[in-house]
């Protein structure tokens, strides 16, 4: 299993998708444990079971197992466009459809722009 993104120690919040590039971000604040802020950006997503609110994140190619369980619940199959992201924190187990997962990591603000997400959340480019 291929590890993508490694950042146990954080809490990340689904902050934005937008239906037309199907993108999906998840993002880590800023706090006084950590002076900087964590973007994932999943991009042509298919579907995805996540919380809200998701302690502890380790993104991962699925295994067959997990893979087996996405085509039973979605009726997807992977293919050149799309990859089977398993999805794991610390209080859930879930699994994003897409064709690409990125991340940075920064030390802007809030709600300010990311280099995986130029336009800023909310705001279409």
């Amino acid at each position: 299993m291929t590890v993508e993104i490694d950042s146990r120690d954080r809490v990340f919040q689904l902050w934005a998708y937008t239906v037309g590039m199907g993108r999906l971000l998840l993002r880590s604040t800023k706090s006084d444990q950590f002076g900087t802020r964590v973007d994932v950006l999943f991009q042509n997503v298919q579907a995805l079971q996540l919380p809200s609110l998701l302690s502890g994140l380790v993104v991962s190619a699925a295994d067959a197992a997990v893979s087996e369980n996405i085509t039973r619940n979605t009726g997807l199959l992977p293919d050149h466009e799309h990859r089977f992201f398993s999805v794991v924190g610390s209080n859930f187990n879930g699994y994003v459809v897409a064709g690409v997962v990125v991340s940075c990591e920064d030390d802007r603000e809030y709600f300010e722009p990311s280099d995986v997400w130029p336009s800023g959340p909310g705001q279409l480019s």
